[in-house]
């Protein structure tokens, strides 16, 4: 396993956390990524108390970004994006519990992500089901959504897909088989582990393989997919998210007669796009009269960002200042 071939000890690569590793199966069209969050999970996950179901949903979207959106060749951003049916169709169990959940992940700045819920109806479902509950449930079916967005001034690319399945993972592969038609497994995890002093924190654990297109020199490849998704399918949870086993010790277990090819991991950072200066130039826009509608009786107006729930407060003249900027 390695670059030139050899097959170095498992842990001398994708060690540590907040990463995400590449690779490819020697002599065989299958490539994929391993991703693993830390304190990037955590910091995702605790800027709001979701119920765990709902912390399981965000997760999966935050890891599917980043699985998918690493691969891009440009400065673009990758959004991620499940939404129940809303007035569309006939009432499902759980429609209305999550509204939906988003995520975006741009390479070198890293990944975010939110989902907008409704406490009592997500309450509801894990007691009647007697526990936390799937993506399907969640939404009352909906929408799977991914775009690619190349930036200003450029168009956007979306494919939608219906859910299904039980997890955002069965939604990503339904959405690659049936828009993309590039063959995918994925395996997700996320939980809470207890660190010292007895807190629980947040972890994420992602992977996925896809089959290269056959083409004149590969030929047909669909057995050799076949193989590797039966390898694939061994892991359990647990191992995706324990923090003793790497990347490379996966990897190491499943594909080690195989021969893998792995590239330099990639660090996995929280991002967020709230900023002081934007954010006043941005409400700067606003007519005066709203302005005033959204001022307390200090005069200053308060915004709560929703990916990291930071609030940020602006004085008049801080966004007076910003207009000015704004001309």
């Amino acid at each position: 396993m390695g670059e030139m071939g050899k097959t170095p000890a498992p842990d001398d690569f994708g060690s540590g956390d907040d990463i995400v590793t590449v690779f490819q199966l020697e002599g065989r069209p299958v490539r994929g990524r391993v991703v693993r969050l830390g304190a990037t999970a955590n910091a995702i996950l605790s800027a709001h108390a979701y119920p765990v179901s709902v912390a399981h949903l965000v997760g999966e979207a935050a890891m599917i970004a980043t699985l998918i959106g690493d691969s891009l060749k440009f400065q673009g951003k990758l959004i991620i994006q499940a939404s129940g049916p809303g007035s569309e169709g006939q009432h499902v169990e759980g429609e209305g519990a999550v509204a939906f959940v988003v995520a975006d992940f741009v390479p070198g700045e890293g990944v975010r992500a939110y989902a907008k819920y409704d406490s009592e109806r997500v309450k509801t479902l894990e007691k009647v089901h007697g526990g936390p509950v799937g993506a399907q449930m969640l939404l009352g079916g909906g929408h799977f959504a991914m775009t690619v967005d190349p930036g200003p001034g450029m168009e956007r690319h979306q494919g939608v897909t219906a859910i299904e399945g039980e997890s955002l993972a069965e939604a990503a592969e339904h959405y690659f088989d049936q828009s993309e038609q590039v063959p995918s497994r994925l395996k997700m995890a996320v939980g809470r582990q207890m660190v010292a002093g007895g807190a629980y924190v947040w972890r994420c654990g992602g992977a996925l393989i896809q089959r290269i297109a056959a083409d004149d020199a590969r030929g047909e490849t669909d057995a050799d997919f076949d193989h590797a998704r039966a390898l694939f399918d061994t892991v359990e949870p647990d191992e995706l998210i324990d923090p003793v086993i790497t990347s490379g010790r996966l990897l190491f277990r499943l594909f080690h007669e195989e021969g893998v090819r792995v590239e330099q991991s990639r660090p996995v950072v929280r991002r967020c796009a709230c900023e002081h200066d934007r954010l006043a130039r941005l409400l700067a826009r606003f007519p005066s009269d709203d302005r005033e509608h959204m001022s307390d009786s200090d005069g200053k107006v308060a915004m709560t960002c929703e990916y990291c729930n930071r609030e940020w407060t602006f004085s008049a003249a801080e966004i007076d200042q910003a207009g000015k900027a704004n001309d």
